[in-house]
């Protein structure tokens, strides 16, 4: 790597400030400050080869109609060097970049790329900069009226209609409870404060918006003097430098610019806007949230406690941080409070640092107003207690444990150019500093050596006295969504009555002149680079594939130090169909029941030890697996590779060891986390439309959709129900949960997968063998199942090729799938069209024309299939008829080779996203037990290079093709769904 400079040596006219380096990156960090400009830019150097960009602006929001979320948008819509319909998405779509976005929050504004080209890197960079230095959308107002809300009104008699893609996104928020109880409660803790402002509130503030207020903004906060710039990976950073003094920054180009601000007296006016000191006392508010008239009303609300840390210094804050993690737990003091008090509800605390103000956040799910004043008291009792005791040292080590492996995986991130910068961007918003991590490291192991918990206990106290607090109950109010979208409808029919004659046929005419320019295709270009210059595919990483017996081993050596990934098969196909809708039961009920060796409260401590980020999942591979097409519970967690012997030997005693006659305990964990299995939430319509519609193409979703279905949320109410009403039910219960942990640790057929340094391999592999190896030696003790030799082969029917799901959602995701795995006729190459069909006619008819708030195509290769989809979409009909004709549409498109050429960029980046040693070496593990051949998805890679305009009519024809055999799902609001009934197979209705 290219060394660093020295403290105050200046390279392009950066000065560098501060040396630095984050161990958990292996990075060095160099601050820099450009005189010039006022801007500040931190390097983070390492050797990680996926480079990162972040410009990041401090943008503090001064009410809540989404005017910097606007601003975002229309500053990567076009500029003077590179005009452009939306040229974020000419580059998201045409360059070789991993990831690349615009994000608002609370107190900045960030524009992150990522890339595994640094050439690529420099052209994206200088497309951002001149979009913040001179952007179109100020000048052309119809950036606005796309992108943030406009009036159309087609007739002087009406309909009027309201349309925008910034609204059409915060209108999708609607029924959110959980972002509309923060709204409520940052409101009553900040009162008239900026921290009291949440992003994403125009659709409670549409009549409030103007574009003057946006163009304001623009004028306020994008200067460069209010501006962090992040470089992040192994990257010849010199150039880089002089390309931004000399195209953006020098003085020349900020002349007006005559005093920026020296770096360690920085003041720019939006800073000020961070920590104002609150109003002292409690404050308490009950709250409506909307919520469609199906929704539950009862057990549905949320109650937040906020304790206001105003004031608090950083390094405290990384304390408070960590107390919450310590008080989060299912073991500590307050999770045991509330247990004894009889609150049965899923809890959690956190620290809030995402508004300008930071708190300390006690929040209470699935509850009902009634249980406020009790809910309260567990939190003043337990922090009562901790500031007296604090808490067990099993807890304190085990988590300062999980904290410390979850800082040794962060490389296994991806983006991190993106992740590690946001952070850092945060935390400069609000301090004007940029060595957060260093802090972090620093404040984590004084923390973690304190072994008297003295300071544990100090922060216990304060938050006992605080100056400020408040307790918000955010209630549903079923009907109130239907009110609010008539609320809409009404405003319209006003403002329409409200105009004269010739306004309205004034409207009309804009109406129609801002669509006749919404549908140009106008793009740029001039940040390609060249495709010949992509590396080729990497061979998969190598790995050992060994049979012990029944069990089948894959172990792959990773650089790692001292942690590991691992992964565990268990077979389920003797489980009888009828009993599976009990493997949700049974994976809820693991650490909540009592083994003969561990209570559950040492089991919640062993778990935050031993198996972090463990994760349960259900697959089915089918026949291209051989030995291994059967049904399957897989396990997955990380671990330091010195605990994996004690990491197996716990996750065995957990799973098969269960205490399935304690029939209270699981009545009452059923009760608390039924809501959590409810597919009609609004929240998951985006992964329920691509689950349902994978299940339709794949054998394998279709099984995991089967245990993962609406149908096992009905079971389990049924369950929960008739084990209060029915006291013989419950010897079914337990006998159907025994005789599922006895049939997956029978020992007859097992997969092992384990990544992690060499060294420690070996040993992690024989552990497993012996431990596994004992499995189904002995009959479970208490069993009443024998375990059958043999039961029924599963049926796993693909459901309707046209179905809609009604959920209690405002708006719409639709999904659309080709299914091109066993199609010798398609090719790498087809892969760039499907980028060039996404761009030039998905993308334009329904996110720019249609009020989406997005619309693309994606593909998985590994998988073998091809998705369309939309996301936050009003529309239904229109949508499936632009998917249904997207095959043939491409053979209209007009395409040049310098368009192919950055399809092929945009393409062959989707192919080769990057990820972790540890996770890359089990992704080819899992292909390989999958019958998945990485030689082959090479070969459709290397062949998206070769792509020519001469291959768009095939591509065409067999993207047709697979689409006219390809199922389509909506997941969404159950009025727009009816409305366009005829558009579908079968419509299912979800009910809570």
């Amino acid at each position: 790597m290219v060394s660093l400079p020295g403290h105050g040596e200046t390279i392009s006219g950066f000065t560098v400030t501060e040396l630095g380096f984050i161990h958990m990156l292996g990075a060095k960090t160099a601050e820099f400050y450009h005189h010039a400009s006022g801007a500040r830019l931190l390097y983070i150097q390492n050797d990680d080869p996926e480079l990162g960009f972040n410009l990041i602006y401090r943008t503090p929001q001064t009410d809540e109609t989404d005017t910097n979320h606007i601003l975002e948008h229309l500053l990567l819509s076009s500029c003077g060097k590179y005009p452009s319909r939306d040229i974020f998405f000419d580059m998201d779509s045409k360059s070789y970049s991993t990831f690349m976005n615009g994000l608002t929050d609370n107190t900045y504004t960030c524009y992150p790329i990522c890339t595994q080209s640094q050439e690529q890197l420099v052209k994206l960079m200088d497309v951002y900069l001149c979009c913040m230095e001179a952007p179109d959308a100020l000048k052309e107002r119809n950036f606005y009226l796309r992108e943030a809300l406009r009036l159309e009104l087609d007739q002087p008699d009406g309909p009027l209609a309201m349309q925008g893609t910034v609204l059409s996104e915060d209108w999708g928020h609607l029924t959110d409870i959980q972002e509309n109880a923060d709204s409520f409660t940052a409101k009553t803790l900040y009162p008239d404060l900026p921290a009291s402002n949440l992003l994403g509130r125009l659709h409670f503030h549409y009549r409030e918006l103007t574009y003057e207020r946006v163009q304001k903004a623009f004028e306020q906060y994008y200067d460069y003097s209010n501006c962090l710039m992040v470089l992040y990976g192994d990257m010849d950073y010199r150039p880089v430098l002089d390309f931004l003094h000399r195209e953006h920054l020098d003085a020349q180009k900020h002349s007006s610019r005559k005093n920026p601000p020296l770096p360690q007296k920085e003041d720019h006016r939006s800073l000020s806007a961070m920590n104002q000191i609150p109003e002292p006392g409690h404050r308490c508010l009950v709250a409506k949230s909307p919520a469609y008239e199906d929704s539950p009303g009862e057990q549905a609300s949320i109650i937040d406690y906020a304790i206001d840390l105003t004031g608090s210094s950083q390094e405290e804050l990384i304390y408070w941080d960590l107390f919450a993690d310590i008080l989060d737990s299912d073991t500590s003091p307050w999770h045991r409070l509330a247990r004894e008090s009889g609150i049965n509800n899923i809890m959690e605390v956190y620290l809030d640092l995402l508004l300008p103000n930071p708190s300390l956040r006690f929040r209470l799910r699935n509850g009902d107003e009634h249980q406020k004043d009790e809910f309260c008291h567990t939190i003043q009792s337990a922090l009562r207690e901790v500031s007296s005791l604090g808490v067990a040292q099993e807890l304190y080590q085990a988590a300062m444990k999980e904290n410390k492996l979850s800082d040794a995986l962060t490389r296994e991130g991806s983006h991190l150019g993106f992740n590690i910068s946001e952070e850092i961007g945060r935390y400069w918003s609000q301090t004007g500093k940029t060595d957060y991590f260093q802090l972090y490291e620093v404040s984590a192991r004084k923390f973690a050596s304190d072994s008297s918990q003295s300071i544990l206990k100090s922060l216990a106290a304060r938050a006992l006295t605080p100056k400020t607090t408040a307790t918000v109950v955010t209630v549903p109010c079923p009907g109130m969504a239907e009110a609010l979208e008539l609320d809409k409808e009404q405003y319209l029919k006003a403002t329409l009555e409200s105009m004269t004659r010739p306004e309205r046929l004034c409207l009309c005419q804009c109406t129609a002149a801002f669509r006749q320019w919404n549908s140009k295709d106008w793009g740029n270009m001039d940040f390609l680079i060249r495709p010949m210059d992509l590396p080729a595919p990497t061979p998969g990483a190598p790995f050992l594939q060994k049979q012990f017996g029944p069990i089948t081993s894959y172990t792959a050596p990773a650089f790692a130090d001292a942690v590991g990934s691992y992964q565990i098969y268990f077979d389920l196909s003797l489980i009888p169909q009828d009993e599976l809708n009990y493997m949700s039961l049974y994976q809820m009920l693991l650490t909540e029941l009592d083994t003969s060796r561990y209570t559950v409260e040492q089991q919640k401590t062993m778990e935050q030890e031993y198996l972090h980020d463990c994760t349960f999942d259900e697959v089915f591979p089918d026949s291209r697996a051989g030995a291994c097409s059967y049904p399957m519970m897989t396990v997955f967690w990380y671990g330091l590779t010195e605990d994996f012997a004690k990491s197996l030997d716990f996750l065995l005693d957990l799973m098969g060891g269960g205490d399935y006659s304690d029939i209270p305990t699981i009545q009452r964990v059923l009760e608390k986390y039924l809501p959590d299995y409810d597919l009609s939430r609004a929240d998951l319509a985006s992964s329920l439309s691509f689950s349902l519609a994978e299940g339709y193409i794949r054998q394998e979703c279709r099984f995991r959709n089967l245990l993962n279905s609406q149908e096992v949320y009905y079971f389990l109410k049924d369950v929960s129900k008739r084990l209060k009403a029915e006291p013989e039910f419950a010897a079914q219960v337990s006998g159907a949960l025994r005789h599922i942990s006895s049939a997956l640790l029978q020992g007859k057929r097992l997969v092992f997968m384990a990544a992690a340094a060499a060294d420690a391999l070996e040993e992690v592999e024989r552990e497993a063998i012996r431990q596994l190896g004992l499995l189904g030696q002995t009959e479970s003790e208490g069993s009443c199942h024998g375990t059958p030799a043999h039961v029924s082969p599963y049926i796993l029917l693909p459901g309707k090729r046209k179905l809609a799901v009604c959920v209690d959602a405002p708006t719409q995701e639709t999904r659309m799938m080709g299914d091109f795995r066993d199609n010798t006729a398609f090719q790498g190459r087809h892969l760039p069209f499907l980028m060039a069909c996404a761009d030039k006619y998905l993308k334009p008819a329904i996110r720019y024309q249609g009020g989406a708030y997005d619309s693309g195509i994606d593909f998985y290769i590994p998988a073998g299939y091809f998705t369309l989809w939309s996301t936050a979409d009003p529309d239904v009909r229109s949508t499936l008829d632009l998917f249904s004709n997207a095959g043939r549409a491409l053979m209209d498109i007009s395409l040049t080779q310098q368009d192919l050429d950055g399809y092929i960029l945009s393409a062959y980046a989707q192919a080769l996203p990057p990820s972790g040693n540890l996770n890359n070496r089990m992704r080819y593990m899992r292909r390989a037990m999958a019958g998945i051949h990485t030689d082959q998805i090479n070969l459709m890679i290397a062949d998206i290079k070769n792509a020519r305009l001469e291959h768009q009519a095939g591509a065409s024809q067999i993207i047709h093709a697979l689409l006219e055999q390809g199922p389509v799902v909506t997941v969404g609001n159950h009025r727009t769904i009816q409305r366009d009934a005829g558009c579908f197979d079968e419509i299912i209705t979800y009910r809570p």
